[in-house]
């Protein structure tokens, strides 16, 4: 995965300083021609070839159609465009700051597609980064979302609705579906069944030393990835 780092541009119809990712000046307004990755979602540059999140080649981007929820970031609550994500849901943008709101069964259908069909070497654990807190509401329900580290391990700090989807600041989408691609989830699930099997020996023992009775390991037995869910998605 391509590191991205700050570009500085300028705005073409003020002049005035623009950072990669910008979708409004902050001097006119103007709103800063971007082109989707197809792949990711990530906002390039209007002139990209590649993306500069995940480096595939962008071909014709996803048409943009209007959106009614708003955007839980900006002043002035921006109303978002929705991003067609294939045949597997929709993608909410926000046109001024490029944070993306996805509901939770569209994750689940663009994670399905990124997931290996092996197990490979346990992904080491990546530092959240540091910086100020701020609770946002959901754009759906306006409760204030649950902020946490994706998969415990993936370094990107996201905020997550329960019942309706996740937001994603700029750029955090590309990279939480690299970290899938790379075999984040299998590893959290990998966790998660050591966890769990964990749990059942331990209540084996606590049955067996009060009541003198065995427990069955497997009568506790449940479907893992149900489990993964509700880890990423609580």
């Amino acid at each position: 995965m391509q590191r991205m780092d700050a570009i500085v541009l300028r705005c073409q119809s003020c002049g005035g300083t623009l950072t990669e990712g910008a979708g409004e000046c902050p001097f006119c307004h103007a709103t800063v021609a971007a082109r989707h990755c197809l792949a990711c979602f990530h906002a390039n540059l209007a002139s990209a070839v590649h993306c500069a999140a995940c480096g595939r080649e962008l071909g014709l981007e996803p048409l943009p159609d209007p959106d009614t929820m708003r955007c839980p970031s900006c002043p002035g609550e921006a109303h978002f465009v929705a991003l067609p994500a294939g045949a597997n849901g929709t993608v909410h943008e926000c046109p001024r700051c490029t944070g993306q709101f996805v509901d939770h069964a569209t994750l689940r259908a663009l994670f399905a597609e990124r997931t290996p069909l092996s197990l490979g070497v346990p992904r080491a654990p990546q530092s959240a980064p540091q910086g100020p807190v701020r609770y946002l509401p959901c754009p759906v329900c306006h409760a204030r979302m649950n902020r946490k580290n994706f998969g415990e391990r993936s370094g990107v700090i996201v905020d997550v609705c329960k019942s309706h989807g996740i937001w994603f600041d700029h750029g955090e989408l590309p990279r939480v579906l690299a970290w899938v691609e790379e075999g984040g989830l299998q590893d959290l699930a990998q966790r998660e069944e050591q966890r769990r099997r964990e749990t059942a020996r331990e209540a084996a023992i606590s049955a067996m030393s009060l009541h003198g009775q065995h427990l069955d390991l497997e009568e506790d037995r449940r479907d893992v990835w149900s489990e993964l869910w509700r880890v990423l998605f609580s």
